[in-house]
């Protein structure tokens, strides 16, 4: 057996692009978050509420880097497997937690730095076990199963979150849907014209994905801190279309080698890590309902 070829050039400037997607679309979330923690709420789900955000002019800006960031992504989404794009996306979880620090004054605990370090670390880790030996998919199988079970595990996180608010609970919803999202638009990405691409019912299904998971997001960076929130959402956008590859357009997983453990590896170390800020959200959250409900008597 050879030695695995190396990634085509394609694939690093692929991942290239997706870097810069990300850092684009981190520092669009960043003043969407900045914005938030003064706006009106957004659990009732108001009109007047949500006109008070489309007429705040740095949130305005903030979807527009989304916006510019998504486009980004869409063209690394041409050129490379999900995996590989996915796993570039990640770097925006570390560099989103550097601005919560210096521009929102959040401060992070120990166990919660520990828990973004299982994240990245399992992103770099997944990174190493990547080679030209991953395929960039074929036609999509499964869609219909594999994105009911997501909307169905979403409607689970929402209703099992005790926590007022439901911080933890909206932001895996937040995070599966935007997932989705990321499975539509492997497809829409590879349409064999710009014609096929809006005409296509893969273009309704990304942006109903895009849109039901961006308004939970909206929900999450209010009603949690952004140090928790948005590596749950962040974490689970990407690994959800990580996932997606495999089940639904058959991007195997490396099977000897190295790579063969990485691969695992990463997954484990980056949900786990996950789990850590979940669980910090929660303690966190009920806390603080304790001390209001107290207060109040």
């Amino acid at each position: 057996m050879g030695a695995p070829r190396l990634i085509e050039p394609h694939m690093y400037v692929a991942t290239l692009t997706a870097v810069v997607a990300s850092t684009t679309l981190t520092i669009g979330l960043y003043f969407m978050k900045r914005e938030a923690q003064r706006l009106p709420s957004l659990s009732g789900w108001q009109p007047r509420a949500w006109w008070a955000f489309v007429s705040d002019p740095w949130w305005v800006l903030g979807v527009a880097l989304q916006t510019a960031g998504y486009g980004l992504y869409l063209g690394a989404l041409r050129d490379a497997p999900l995996s590989i794009v996915h796993t570039a996306l990640n770097a925006g979880i570390a560099f989103f937690m550097v601005l919560a620090v210096i521009g929102l004054g959040e401060r992070p605990r120990p166990l919660e730095w520990l828990g973004v370090a299982g994240v990245v670390l399992g992103l770099i880790v997944l990174g190493l076990s990547l080679s030209a030996d991953t395929p960039d998919g074929g036609g999509a199988a499964g869609t219909d199963v594999f994105a009911t079970a997501l909307v169905a595990l979403a409607l689970v996180a929402l209703l099992i979150d005790p926590a007022p608010g439901r911080p933890i609970g909206v932001s895996v919803a937040s995070g599966l849907l935007l997932g989705l999202a990321g499975v539509f638009a492997k497809s829409l990405a590879s349409a064999a014209s710009l014609a096929a691409a809006v005409l296509g019912t893969d273009l309704l299904l990304t942006l109903g994905a895009n849109i039901a998971g961006f308004a939970l997001m909206q929900v999450a960076l209010q009603a949690g801190r952004g140090v928790v929130v948005v590596p749950i959402f962040a974490t689970l956008s990407n690994l959800v279309p990580i996932i997606g590859g495999i089940v639904v357009y058959g991007e195997r997983l490396p099977d000897h080698g190295a790579a063969a453990v990485l691969r695992p590896l990463s997954i484990v170390l980056a949900l786990g890590g996950a789990a850590v800020l979940a669980s910090c959200g929660e303690r966190e959250a009920v806390g603080r309902a304790q001390v209001e409900d107290a207060s109040s008597r």
